[in-house]
């Protein structure tokens, strides 16, 4: 019996694996560098900070999630 439960992992009790989460993410920050260029191109300079910010945090919360 304990060689049945041997092999999971705590993904498997989720509902969703670090590897979608990993998608989403990854999802998302190409999402924020398509903003940050349509910022940068129309010299939205408030825009850009808010967005650099939201980039920092959605590459800190991926190094977590690797």
């Amino acid at each position: 019996m304990g060689a049945m439960f041997a092999h999971l992992t705590r993904a498997d009790f989720t509902g969703r694996s670090t590897r979608e989460l990993r998608t989403v993410e990854r999802h998302r920050v190409h999402v924020l560098f398509d903003e940050i260029q349509i910022a940068i191109y129309n010299d939205d300079r408030a825009r850009l900070r808010l967005l650099m910010v939201k980039l920092a945090l959605a590459a800190a919360h991926q190094r977590r999630l690797s």
